[in-house]
């Protein structure tokens, strides 16, 4: 059997070792190492050993809320501590077109739809275009040609009324 390896005072990412908390019975009838940890947040949690010589724990989870956080300001969509619509618009439009797994998908990606490089590459960009060209909460981005790609050449912003009659289904019913 190997010799223990105690964890104790030792730092893993912003998890300190307080002490070793006990052993976990794992089904295969080894025991693995629990210790009490406490975070930089002043959280305090129980970690496996292995999770933290192997990296796979480095918080209570703070780290992870924290990088999402970063994510989203690095784009400048924080607004009074939300997501910006805007920023929410952007997303949704890079999703459809790129993810196979999004339910949009199908009517976007699939259909060969794009986002310019300028807007999928910069947040920024697409906000400043969509400010120029009358954006409102009450408006949606909306192609002017369905066939079109998602470009300042082809993109506007409409009312639900108008989103609605620039469907494909309804440009077919009205021929």
């Amino acid at each position: 059997m190997p010799s223990l390896i105690d964890l104790t005072g030792k730092r893993f990412g912003r998890l300190s070792v307080l002490s070793r908390y006990g052993d976990l019975e794992k089904p295969c009838g080894k025991k693995e190492i629990l210790y009490m940890c406490v975070c930089d947040c002043k959280k305090q949690l129980i970690v496996r050993g292995n999770a933290l010589r192997t990296g796979n724990t480095k918080s209570c989870g703070c780290l992870r809320i924290d990088s999402n956080k970063r994510k989203t300001t690095i784009h400048g969509a924080k607004h009074d501590g939300e997501v910006d619509r805007l920023y929410r618009i952007w997303k949704g439009m890079k999703t459809r077109t790129t993810n196979p797994n999004s339910y949009g998908y199908r009517y976007y990606g699939e259909r060969g739809i794009h986002i310019c490089n300028e807007w999928f590459s910069s947040y920024i960009s697409f906000r400043d275009w969509a400010i120029s060209n009358g954006y409102r909460d009450d408006l949606s981005i909306d192609r002017i040609d369905n066939d079109g790609n998602y470009e300042p050449s082809n993109c506007r912003w409409v009312t639900k009324q108008q989103q609605y009659e620039n469907r494909r289904v309804t440009k077919k019913e009205a021929r």
